[in-house]
């Protein structure tokens, strides 16, 4: 497999938006951009691509960048694991057509706003459970641990819903500016 210079410099750019975004916001708990910005490195380049492109944001950010400090294993591989299924989840979304913009009356647009704001959901769940497994790995106890996590995956899954939503006509211009 190759890949263009056009398209790694598309990737690590990507990559850099994702950690970019996620900074200034830290004072709000459980709500980023991250999310989608790796969603969209599928959408926009590809499967493998956008499954690098979260494999590599969240390596660097768990690793280097978080000012949290570095998290016990197990919870660090469900999130660079968690965000590598979610750039592949966006590359599958575009060669599936789950997500197109193409040709789309406007009635339809808004189609496009539930769509994504449903892949918002699913991918945050997934997102939010399979960290919060490791968690309760970690820490030997289950049902706490999840309990006391509900209240802050349910901020997650409603801000990123909105935020997929949201940033629709965002990933629709850029998915044409870059005719990729």
């Amino acid at each position: 497999m190759s890949f263009s210079v056009r398209k790694l410099s598309l990737m690590g750019v990507l990559v850099a938006l994702a950690i970019a975004l996620k900074l200034p916001i830290l004072s709000i708990p459980n709500v980023e951009f991250f999310t989608f910005v790796i969603f969209s490195s599928g959408y926009l380049l590809g499967i493998i691509e956008g499954l690098l492109v979260g494999v590599i944001s969240m390596s660097l950010y768990t690793s280097i960048i978080t000012p949290y400090g570095l998290p016990p294993l197990p919870i660090a591989f469900a999130q660079v694991f968690s965000m590598a299924l979610i750039g592949l989840a966006g590359g599958l979304a575009r060669k599936l057509h789950l997500v197109t913009f193409d040709k789309k009356p406007s009635s339809l647009r808004g189609l496009m706003f539930l769509t994504l704001g449903l892949f918002g959901l699913g991918l945050t769940l997934l997102y939010d459970l399979l960290t919060n497994l490791a968690t309760a790995y970690v820490v030997g106890q289950f049902i706490p641990v999840m309990i006391s996590a509900i209240p802050f995956a349910l901020v997650h899954i409603l801000s990123n819903i909105a935020i997929f939503s949201v940033l629709t006509p965002v990933l629709l211009k850029s998915s044409t500016m870059l005719r990729i």
